[in-house]
């Protein structure tokens, strides 16, 4: 009994003219191979590129930023919002001043030098944030202090960033008791001008 399929392992021989059925020869277990092959191929060439793009250094847009902000300068409308924090009250004031006439048209590093007490936290052209801490009460104190010769007197950051003198007692530091003079010196901070007489009173007594 003849095999159905011999017909395509055997060279047939056709006539002159005769139309020629051509079948294909490859099997569906060929393709299937050739599919995983190729499917194989594309999985490693994505792990191979993977590393590729992991490695691939950043974008530094930081750098450029800071290239931007040393390239700013001030304009004349400026704003300094400038915050004050007083140490022996724990109390903090914002004060907002003008732009100095002569840092019109100045950098970032140029401010930095002319206000080199302070730590400036944001820089624009046309507003600048600062921050200083001060060993001083603040505004809403009255002070108790000697003067350079030793009297006590009254003062007030009026100011903000400095003391001015209000008033001489006429009492001198070493007058007062040696428990309190140590403290007097460093200047002792009132609420008010009476907390202060009311005080001053006792420790006379």
């Amino acid at each position: 009994m003849s095999d159905p399929n011999d017909q395509y392992r055997r060279p047939q021989h056709h006539m002159p003219g005769e139309q020629i059925d051509v079948r294909p020869t490859i099997d569906r277990r060929q393709l299937l191979t050739g599919s995983a092959m190729l499917l194989g191929l594309a999985v490693l060439m994505l792990l191979a590129l993977a590393p590729l793009r992991a490695s691939a250094p950043a974008a530094e847009p930081d750098a450029a930023q800071a290239h931007t902000a040393a390239d700013q300068r001030l304009s004349a409308e400026c704003v300094l919002l400038q915050h004050l924090t007083y140490t022996p009250c724990g109390h903090h004031l914002t004060r907002r001043q003008s732009l100095p006439a002569e840092l019109a048209g100045r950098s970032r590093s140029d401010l930095a030098a002319a206000y080199d007490a302070w730590q400036i936290t944001a820089f624009s052209p046309a507003e600048v944030r600062m921050e200083q801490s001060l060993d001083m009460f603040c505004p809403d104190h009255v002070i108790l202090m000697p003067d350079e010769s030793g009297m006590l007197c009254i003062w007030q950051n009026k100011y903000g960033d400095a003391l001015a003198l209000t008033r001489e007692l006429g009492a001198a530091l070493q007058d007062m008791p040696d428990d309190v003079q140590d403290e007097l010196r460093r200047g002792k901070g009132f609420d008010s001008p009476e907390a202060l007489e009311k005080w001053l009173e006792s420790a006379e007594s």
